[in-house]
């Protein structure tokens, strides 16, 4: 029974999309295509629900939909921005599987995500500021990465006590 009400209810979801964009294409209404990651941030967040109702926490389900829902949002900010700011803005793809690393980390508890968000995290906060914010500031570059190693060194020790 719960499996003909999802085919049904993605059916419904089929349906109004497509209506809408067709209304879109003969001019009836406007604005409908610049909204297209909400389906990245509808897919994303079906993957994390899923994540929380299965039993045996499939942890890439849980990175999956964080990953696409973080994307979804990244996209929503150059619909409404400009594709342009993507050449500067690119480091922001690290950022954004830092911290889909860090969302399993943080619900599964296992330090090895911990790890990967910090290294994805520290090389995402580099490359924005020696790409994006000033050819000056590539220095603070080394600051963060002495940070991550005191952290990563921390973590370890802690693990192993």
């Amino acid at each position: 029974m719960q499996k003909k009400r999802t085919i049904i209810f993605l059916a419904t979801i089929f349906i109004i999309v497509g209506s809408l964009i067709i209304l879109e294409n003969f001019l009836v209404i406007r604005g409908i295509s610049i909204h297209w990651p909400v389906f990245l941030l509808i897919t994303g967040g079906g993957f994390v629900l899923l994540f929380f109702q299965r039993e045996n926490n499939d942890q890439v389900l849980l990175w999956l939909g964080s990953f696409i829902f973080i994307l979804g949002l990244f996209f929503y900010y150059l619909n409404f921005t400009s594709w342009s700011k993507l050449s500067t803005l690119w480091p922001f793809f690290l950022g954004i599987i830092g911290f889909s690393f860090l969302s399993v980390g943080m619900f599964t508890r296992e330090k090895i995500f911990a790890y990967f968000a910090i290294s994805f995290i520290a090389l995402f906060i580099i490359f924005t500021l020696v790409f994006s914010v000033s050819k000056k500031l590539w220095p603070i570059s080394f600051i963060v990465f002495g940070i991550c190693l005191i952290i990563l060194d921390y973590l370890y020790k802690k693990n192993k006590i």
